[in-house]
């Protein structure tokens, strides 16, 4: 179980959204859903070959509390780690049956 003494960490979630350009067609960007302390735990590091070279894989898990805009999250959101500005694919999202703490797998495609 996370203790809060373990959140060192600052994430932020962002979700895609599309919106009108006002000339009849549309943009998307990333915008911020919430931003929350986590604790950043590396499940595993290894390498991929995708498009014909070879390429870094990292997964972890972040595990942050939990907040009601979690509900609308889903793995095609990111999540940035605003220590260090990267910004990881978001593979599943799983609270635990009290909803108090969520776990966040995600997947960076560089080490």
């Amino acid at each position: 179980m996370t203790a809060a003494g373990n959140l060192t960490e600052k994430v932020t979630l962002l979700a895609l959204v599309t919106v009108p350009d006002g000339a009849g067609g549309s943009t998307q960007s990333w915008e911020p859903q919430l931003t929350a302390r986590a604790e950043i735990r590396v499940l595993k590091s290894g390498e991929a070959i995708l498009a014909g070279r070879l390429q870094g894989v990292e997964t972890f898990v972040a595990t942050v509390r939990y907040q009601a805009a979690m509900a609308a999250a889903n793995s095609t959101s990111r999540l940035r780690n605003e220590r260090t500005g990267k910004v990881f694919n978001i593979s599943a999202i799983t609270p635990d049956q009290r909803l108090q703490w969520v776990d966040i797998l995600c997947q960076s495609d560089e080490l």
